[in-house]
């Protein structure tokens, strides 16, 4: 049974974040994400599982710092055995405006450090992953796919694909995702695998 991994790497790290974080955890915690994170989640798909290969889709400002240093890591995250990760540019969103009636100037600044305000939205992350999704499985390359999204824009593909044989299985963390979780065939809870991924004796 050949199963493939897909992953929408900020609906995962922003979630992963946004858990350790009610833990009060004190320190980064990082999603192990070569070797271990694949592993586990093949573990808790069947002893009959064949790993398909894991894709990554992410998004970067490249006019952001801190986005270059991140886009190096996940160029290095490609050479990861079984790993494809493929990187969308955010494009600049519409200026903020004053809120106030009959004013709607547009604010460029911050009027406390005044940095300048810039703001991006993500394109092509989800359609990447909806192709791929069709692509993968109308080709047979796997049987069952993990899905790591919330995006309820998965729901039709994922519905077809399951109609014609293929199984979808949801990965994310509880209370997120519910309409996703329901279309698919299975879910796994990250909560429950955290510490399996986190243990020192992991791979």
């Amino acid at each position: 049974m050949n199963v493939k991994i897909f992953i929408d790497f900020w609906n995962l790290q922003l979630s992963w974040n946004e858990y350790h974080k009610k833990l009060s955890a004190g320190k980064t915690v990082r999603i192990p994400w070569e070797n271990t994170l694949p592993q586990v989640l093949l573990s808790k798909v069947g002893a009959n599982a064949v790993y398909a290969g894991t894709h990554v889709y992410a998004s970067i400002n490249p006019r952001s710092p801190n986005d270059r240093k991140l886009n190096s890591f996940l160029q290095t995250m490609d050479m990861f055995q079984g790993y494809k990760v493929i990187v969308k540019e955010r494009r600049p969103a519409k200026p903020i405006r004053c809120s106030n009636e009959g004013c709607r100037k547009e604010i460029a600044h911050c009027p406390h450090c005044f940095n300048e305000l810039i703001r991006t939205v993500e394109k092509g992350v989800d359609t990447s992953i909806a192709i791929e999704l069709f692509h993968y499985a109308l080709d047979n390359v796997y049987d069952k796919a993990i899905l790591i999204s919330g995006d309820e824009d998965f729901v039709p593909a994922i519905e077809y694909i399951q109609r014609r044989g293929n199984h979808i299985i949801h990965a994310g963390f509880k209370n997120q995702a519910f309409t996703v979780k329901k279309a698919c065939w299975a879910h796994i809870n990250f909560e429950d695998i955290v510490a399996e991924l986190l243990s020192p004796n992991s791979c």
